[in-house]
């Protein structure tokens, strides 16, 4: 096949990297690839030499850890995609950070998505960004920053800036701060799973979720909020004792 992309397996564990690569050679004909390693120095070198299209990379290693691996090179020319046996929050911070990853033990359809995606990023990654939102959510157990995808590439937002999210349709404005905002191909259910009430954020109508950060007025009847920059939003009948509660618990 032409044009195939050229990986790297690299695990400490050789059972591990034999079982990905046989996957990747049964299931994934657009895959080739070209080097195994068992830690970050031996793929180091195996990626200097090679320049790779993706590294299928283990976090969890002796010695340097697969975050590491950023440290030597200046400019990553190279897509990553984790293999992990991290806990469910950290499935979800690499969710938001837009970062592919494999749970071990790794299933065919999801190396076969992760590969497919692969090919449609392929040149336009911005994968140091992505990895540094990562290592930023994981550090604090909490989510803080989230990568939003546009029609030329991505953006990163810290989710303090956010003010509030409205959706519009099968689409999401995200609304910030600065008082710009962003039309997003989403869902705001989807936004609603990222930025829950432990993240300070609030479903208050069908087509609002607050954060609550961003409040500045709340009507006497609980019925609509006003909020940085003047914007408004409603709350539903059904949330307004819930939200006055969650504000109370959550104010200084």
């Amino acid at each position: 096949m032409e044009n195939k992309l050229q990986a790297i397996i690299v695990d400490d564990e050789a059972k591990a990297r034999r079982i990905l690569e046989t996957f990747l050679a049964e299931f994934c004909p657009e895959v080739s690839v070209v080097a195994v390693a068992e830690d970050v120095p031996q793929a180091v070198k195996a990626i200097r030499k090679l320049n790779p299209d993706v590294v299928f990379l283990d976090i969890e290693m002796p010695g340097y850890n697969g975050f590491q691996l950023l440290e030597f090179f200046e400019e990553i020319q190279f897509e990553i995609i984790f293999t992990t046996a991290y806990s469910e929050f950290a499935l979800k911070a690499f969710q938001v950070s837009a970062i592919d990853y494999l749970l071990k033990p790794i299933q065919i359809d999801q190396l076969t998505k992760a590969v497919e995606k692969l090919t449609k990023i392929k040149g336009n990654s911005l994968i140091r960004e992505r990895i540094e939102t990562l290592q930023a959510n994981l550090e604090e157990n909490k989510i803080k920053k989230i990568v939003v995808p546009l029609s030329d590439g991505s953006l990163f937002i810290d989710i303090s800036e956010i003010t509030h999210l409205k959706a519009e349709g099968s689409y999401v404005n995200i609304f910030l701060k600065d008082g710009n905002k962003i039309l997003v191909s989403k869902n705001i259910k989807d936004y609603e799973e990222i930025l829950n009430r432990k993240e300070g954020f609030f479903r208050t109508h069908r087509s609002y979720l607050i954060n609550i950060k961003h409040i500045l007025n709340i009507s006497s009847d609980h019925g609509e909020l006003v909020l940085t920059h003047n914007h408004s939003a409603q709350v539903a009948r059904d949330k307004k004792a819930e939200l006055m509660q969650f504000v109370k618990d959550n104010s200084l």
